[in-house]
């Protein structure tokens, strides 16, 4: 048996301002490398919306949808289609269940990818009901101070009401439990276009 690619060995639950788990060391060194090097580039494109109740800029790319599709997946390296056949498959959806408790082993999945370059952002929301657990992995080598990207869990739908802030740094992640209060948000990317992108995957339960 393979090992396998996605660990959360090193995993700390938190229930502050809602229920949700830090994730460190989520890959070996060499498959970080491997994930991060060939991060994919193509197949993007600008989604945007400024709305009452959701605004946000960024650069959307699925890999994986709820009805599965290899389309999703053509030009994709090695790395990526390894990553893809693991958070589709059953080991991983086991080891988000044990975790998390919640029924995932047969809840249908997708996965993307998102690029946040300057003046990128999301505005405060809650997911919507269909979704149960969201599994956010971030790929940037390093993330410079200042350079906002980061990721705000909030007491409320203020965003300024900040109760602990992640910063995207390599090989970590985040799961978020979905729940009524579980008010989240991507701080706006500061800074010149010459400044890196902050590039992260999601893994997406939803309910059946």
């Amino acid at each position: 048996m393979s090992t396998p690619l996605v660990s959360f060995g090193r995993t700390t639950a938190e229930d502050a301002p809602f229920r949700w788990y830090h994730v460190r060391d989520t890959f070996a060194p060499a498959d970080a490398e491997a994930l991060r090097e060939t991060f994919p580039r193509d197949g993007f494109r600008m989604v945007a919306r400024t709305g009452m109740d959701k605004s946000y800029a960024m650069y959307h790319r699925p890999l994986h949808s709820v009805g599965g599709g290899e389309a999703d997946l053509v030009g994709l390296a090695e790395p990526w289609r390894r990553f893809v056949a693991e958070v589709t498959g059953p080991a991983y959806r086991a080891a988000v269940a044990e975790l998390t408790d919640l029924p995932v082993e047969d809840a249908p999945v997708e996965v993307n990818v998102w690029r946040y370059g300057a003046s990128c952002w999301l505005d405060p929301h809650v997911d919507k009901p269909e979704k149960l657990v969201t599994h956010v992995l971030y790929f940037n080598h390093a993330w410079p101070a200042g350079r906002g990207g980061d990721l705000l869990l909030l007491g409320s739908s203020s965003g300024d009401d900040v109760v602990r802030r992640v910063t995207p740094v390599a090989n970590t992640g985040v799961l978020l439990v979905r729940g009524e209060n579980s008010w989240h948000a991507v701080e706006r990317v500061n800074g010149g276009t010459d400044g890196p992108e902050r590039l992260s995957a999601q893994v997406i339960f939803h309910r059946a």
